[in-house]
């Protein structure tokens, strides 16, 4: 039972993020939204996709957060936001793609499934180091394994995500 609630709650976080990401691109506006994108990732703008500098960092300043942020007891709770702020910004940036009509199949090949797949990783991740709802205590030790396994899988769907930029969208 404890499972089911966890992938619910997980789900769920991904889902209201992702749709509050939604809105708040509607609140702001196409135009305003360009800068703030091109902030955050100006691959979306400029179209400049083949710097693998520019793939690698968000995911890795997320997961450098989420790990910062899971080493001390007093900010643990922000674990999970970590990655609604960035379920947010999927959201908002979804949006942005789909607006502009001829970054259709660039959003439905490249930028939906891969952003999914990192939130849902980034939170196995929070649940890794940060449990929600199970027996095992927090901060009690997990086998090395299981988190070097996330970041295979990491490195996985970055190098799948390289290969589909390259190779698929031009």
């Amino acid at each position: 039972m404890s499972r089911t609630v966890s992938i619910f709650y997980h789900a769920s976080i991904i889902a209201v993020s992702f749709v509050c990401g939604v809105i708040l691109f509607h609140i702001i506006g196409g135009p305003n939204a360009e800068p703030f994108i091109s902030f955050i990732e100006p691959r979306l703008i400029n179209g400049d996709r083949h710097s693998l500098f520019r793939l690698v960092l968000p995911v890795a300043v997320s997961i450098a957060l989420i790990l910062l942020l899971a080493t001390h007891s007093l900010l643990k709770v922000l674990v999970r936001v970590t990655v609604a702020i960035r379920a947010t910004f999927f959201g908002f940036s979804s949006v942005f793609l789909l607006q502009k009509l001829e970054a259709f199949w660039v959003y439905t090949i490249w930028w939906f499934p891969f952003q999914l797949i990192y939130c849902i990783l980034l939170l196995v991740l929070c649940n890794l180091l940060v449990p929600a709802w199970s027996k095992r205590k927090i901060g009690k030790m997990i086998h090395g394994r299981t988190i070097l396994l996330n970041f295979f899988a990491f490195f996985i769907i970055i190098v799948a995500e390289f290969i589909v930029i390259s190779y698929v969208i031009k």
